[in-house]
Parts: C-alpha cells; sequence; structure tokens
C-alpha cells in the first residue's frame, strides 16, 4: 500500500517530468514554426488563439468530468492528448498540425488542470497540500532548466526533434501514471437518476452556486480576470519589447537569440527563488496568510512591469522582467491552495477549471486587445496599461483582508449554499 509520502512523490514526479518536456518543446517550437513551417506572424497569433479557445470551451466540462469519474484518468488521459499533439506537431510540418497540436494540448491541459491539483488534495487531505502546491510548482521550474538545455541541444540537431522527443516523454508518462497512481479517497460527485449529461449539469449547478454565494471565491475569480489579461499581453510583448527598444550588450560577441536564452534561464531561477521566499515566509494552511502573499505578489507584479516599461536601460529593464518572475512563482500554487480552502471535495475540480476558464477567456480577449494597443502605439504605452490593469486586483484583495467578517467558510455554510437534489 502506497504511504502518503509516495503518493506526494508520484505528484512531484508528475509536475517535474511534465515541465521538464513542455520545456524541451517550447524552447525552439516557435522557431521551428517559423523557420521549417513558415508561418508568419498571424497565423503564429493564430495558433496561440486557438489553443486558448479549446482551453476556454473545454475547460469546466472537463472539470465536471473529472468531479465526477476520476480525477486520476483526467490526468493519464490528459498527458497522452497532449503528447500526441506534440507528436503531430514534429511529425507533420504544416500549418494544420500546428493547429492540431494547439487544439490537442488546449484539450489536453483542460483534462489535467485542476484534475491534479483536486487527486493531490483528496489523497492527502485539502489542509496539508498548500506547501505541496508550492515545492511542486518549485520541482516543476528546477526541471525546466535541463529542459531548456535539451530542447536546445535537440534543436540544433533537426528544429523537429523536441517536438518529438517531448511527445514521446508525454505519453511514456502517462502510461507511468495509469499504472502507478492512486485513487483511493476520491468520492463522486453525487450521481441522482438520469443521464451523464444530466449528472454533468447538476455538478456544473453545484460549482456555479457555490461560487455565487461565496464571497472569497468570487475575489478569487475576480482577481483571476485581471492576472489573466496581464499574463497573457506581458508574455506576448516583453520580448518583442527588449528588441526593439534595446541594444543588448555585446559581451563576448553573444547574438540576441543566446541572450535570450539566458534571460530563460534567469527567469526559472527567479521563479524557484519566489517559490522558495512563499515556502519560508507563508503559512499556507491559514487562508489569510495566503491571501495576504497574493496581495503582495500583485504588487511586486505591477512594479515590475512598471519597471520593465519604463526603463531606459537593458540592466533595469532585466530587473524589472526578473522582479515580475520572482513574483509569478507562488502565485499559482497559492491560488490553487486558497481555492482548496474554500471548495467541498465535490466540486473541488470544477472550481479550479473555473478558475482557468476565467484566465483563458480574459487571455483571448485582453490580449488580442492589448496587442492592437501595442500596433497603433508601441509597446511602452501598452505595456503601462498592462500593469495597471493590476489596481482592480489589489483593491479586491486589500477589500478581502479588510472585511470585517473571516475569511473562511465552515462545512455547514458549504454544505446550505449546495442546490437540493431535484
Amino acid at each position: 500500500m502506497q504511504t502518503r509520502d509516495s503518493v506526494a512523490a508520484i505528484y512531484l514526479l508528475l509536475r517535474g517530468i511534465s515541465s521538464l518536456f513542455v520545456a524541451v518543446v517550447y524552447t525552439v517550437e516557435l522557431i521551428y514554426q517559423a523557420q521549417s513551417i513558415g508561418l508568419n506572424p498571424f497565423q503564429l497569433i493564430l495558433a496561440g488563439t486557438l489553443n486558448q479557445l479549446v482551453i476556454f470551451v473545454c475547460q469546466a466540462p472537463t472539470g465536471v468530468l473529472a468531479d465526477m469519474y476520476s480525477r486520476r484518468w483526467a490526468v493519464v488521459s490528459g498527458l497522452l492528448v497532449i503528447g500526441l499533439g506534440f507528436l503531430i506537431e514534429g511529425g507533420i510540418p504544416s500549418f494544420a498540425a500546428v493547429l492540431a497540436a494547439q487544439a490537442f494540448w488546449g484539450l489536453g491541459s483542460s483534462l489535467m488542470d485542476g484534475a491534479d491539483a483536486a487527486w493531490i488534495a483528496d489523497e492527502l487531505g485539502s489542509e496539508q497540500v498548500g506547501s505541496l502546491y508550492l515545492r511542486a510548482t518549485q520541482v516543476g521550474w528546477l526541471c525546466t532548466l535541463p529542459g531548456i538545455a535539451l530542447g536546445a541541444g535537440l534543436g540544433s540537431i533537426h528544429l523537429n526533434l523536441p517536438m518529438l522527443v517531448g511527445g514521446g516523454g508525454y505519453l511514456a508518462l502517462g502510461l507511468l501514471l495509469a499504472v502507478i497512481m492512486p485513487e483511493r479517497r476520491f468520492k463522486p460527485a453525487t450521481r441522482e437518476s438520469g443521464s451523464s449529461w444530466r449528472q454533468m449539469q447538476q455538478t456544473l449547478v453545484k460549482g456555479f452556486r457555490l461560487i455565487r454565494f461565496h464571497p472569497t471565491l468570487l475575489v478569487i475569480l475576480g482577481t483571476g480576470v485581471f492576472s489573466g489579461v496581464v499574463g497573457e499581453a506581458f508574455g506576448r510583448l516583453w520580448q518583442y519589447h527588449l528588441l526593439h527598444n534595446f541594444a543588448f550588450p555585446t559581451i563576448s560577441n553573444l547574438p540576441s537569440i543566446t541572450w535570450f536564452g539566458v534571460i530563460e534561464i534567469v527567469i526559472a531561477l527567479t521563479n524557484i527563488v519566489g517559490i522558495e521566499i512563499a515556502k519560508r515566509r507563508l503559512d499556507t494552511n491559514n487562508q489569510r496568510a495566503v491571501a495576504w502573499g497574493l496581495l503582495l505578489i500583485e504588487g511586486a507584479t505591477l512594479l515590475g512591469i512598471m519597471l520593465f516599461a519604463l526603463a531606459g536601460q537593458f540592466v533595469l529593464a532585466l530587473a524589472g522582467l526578473w522582479l515580475l518572475t520572482t513574483a509569478n512563482g507562488p502565485r499559482i500554487p497559492l491560488r490553487q491552495a486558497w481555492i482548496n480552502q474554500h471548495t467541498p471535495s465535490s466540486v473541488r475540480a470544477t472550481i479550479l477549471s473555473f478558475n482557468s476558464l476565467v484566465g483563458a477567456l480574459a487571455a483571448i480577449a485582453g490580449g488580442l486587445l492589448i496587442g492592437a494597443l501595442a500596433t497603433a502605439l508601441t509597446t511602452r504605452p501598452a505595456l503601462l496599461f498592462t500593469g495597471l490593469l493590476l489596481l482592480p486586483a489589489l483593491y479586491l484583495y486589500a477589500r478581502t483582508l479588510r472585511g470585517k467578517r473571516p475569511i473562511t467558510t465552515t462545512k455547514t455554510e458549504e454544505e446550505d449554499m449546495m442546490p437540493e437534489n431535484t
């Protein structure tokens, strides 16, 4: 019988190996799409938008399915689907294959997203997993470092090799977890008589009702709108901003591509540092401490974006970028921990999926809007506007922390929020 430590180790294995193979693929994916397949900028953006659209459409249904049937099989299926998508992209050099891969990636990540966090919360207890989420994110970033190196090495041989190796790695990980991943404490959402579609609707309604009558969950999802827009917009613009507004230092005649490789490695390291700071300074079992941590993270992110956008020197721009990435490290695990503290097990994966769905929708709409602003003006005002979008999120966190009522919810209150069986 597997112990709690072995179950935690399986979760760390999932997060670490999946992060490694994602880094293998992403290190050269855009170069492969642009050079080997010949995609233009509009096609590159269209592929990313398709990915977000698939996530938006699939996020809630896949979360409900995980709550109704199995979080374990949702994770395994997601890994297999993503792996298949990478193999298609690397094996067929065409725009259609890229679109198919992005659709597979969106579906697979939707299957996994929320299901993995809900699975480990069930196996270990929601009060025990906050620190594990931070540790797992840290492990993921550590595994990203060799992934970047492996992807660059494979790409220097042939640009499609990272996609093939990454896809094969995801398939192997999925098959391994199908054998070793336990699911002993999962209690499926209550199934009333009727079709599976009717059961899915009931679980979905439970999730919506819990969010509607739970102020803290509304805050979590509301802040997710703004952080989703900021994350997508900044992610699309920061490299372009550096290339078009700064002269790269001529140290050992390093080309700009090599500089970006170095910057990406430091981004991974700063994420690890941010997670370590959160692990040492925050009690992830204390809901108010988690809320304070998220408030400070968004504040540091705002400062980082402002410094990056306003900097006139390359070094200052990098300082702003790395301040932002240091803050970014613990954001997702802390949000997952906060959601777990406010949701019953029966709809946990559904609520976690709602959180990702909100982020995907915000990324689709906000990313395109800010991209248009950057095209009409320049990246500097677009980035400044992006940073200012975090002000409403800061207000929501501050309002929650100032509230006279505690930000906890008892089990009885949670049950009262559930709709009666029909």
